[in-house]
């Protein structure tokens, strides 16, 4: 898969963004463009990219707060989104595509698949282009997200936790925000050092 993915740490609570973009075509998408989007947009500039859409793991304001900004500069994009979280972008609603678990998001020739982990929020998406997973607030390197807001549900987060952990040791893991001892991880590493992920919740 030819594939260009830039971390690109924004704003005050270390939210990562991500600039996610086909090679062959130059169609890229930006994730969660939190703060910043000045920047964003000059990391889609100075990679020869041509932003295409905008896709949320969620709809708390420190993963979309930069959306008004990104689109006053570089005019409105798709958004991509949980058809549970449509609601918190009315603002938007003529630019919304709404996701559920298991479909497909095409970018240039790449494949992004949606993978449905409620919990932290009830519409929570992580996106996996090939062995790349981005996981927004649902798993941090060596922790995770909360549960502890008033739409959370800790069981969905329980399943959440399973379905990632049922994937390939070796699928990178691209978190929302930089909370870790590394700004990246794996599958893998994560069953071994992520409190977590050693939890065995079928007890």
């Amino acid at each position: 898969m030819n594939i260009l993915i830039e971390q690109i740490e924004v704003g005050l609570m270390q939210n990562f963004s991500y600039l996610v973009g086909c090679m062959e075509t130059r169609e890229c998408g930006l994730i969660d463009p939190a703060w910043e989007p000045d920047r964003l947009l000059k990391a889609v500039e100075r990679n020869g990219m041509r932003l295409a859409a905008v896709l949320l793991t969620h709809t708390h304001f420190d993963h979309m707060e930069g959306l008004e900004e990104l689109f006053r500069l570089a005019g409105p994009r798709k958004i991509f989104v949980h058809e549970t979280e449509r609601a918190s972008l009315k603002s938007f609603s003529e630019h919304v595509v709404t996701l559920i678990d298991g479909m497909d998001i095409s970018l240039g020739n790449i494949t992004i698949h949606c993978h449905h982990t409620p919990g932290h929020l009830p519409g929570c998406i992580c996106y996996q282009a090939g062995k790349n997973l981005f996981t927004g607030d649902m798993l941090f390197v060596n922790s995770v997200g909360r549960t502890d807001f008033p739409e959370s549900n800790p069981r969905d987060f329980q399943k959440s936790i399973l379905k990632l952990k049922g994937m390939g040791d070796d699928i990178v893991v691209f978190p929302g925000h930089d909370y870790g001892p590394t700004p990246t991880s794996t599958i893998g590493e994560q069953k071994k050092n992520n409190p977590y992920l050693m939890v065995d919740f079928h007890q």
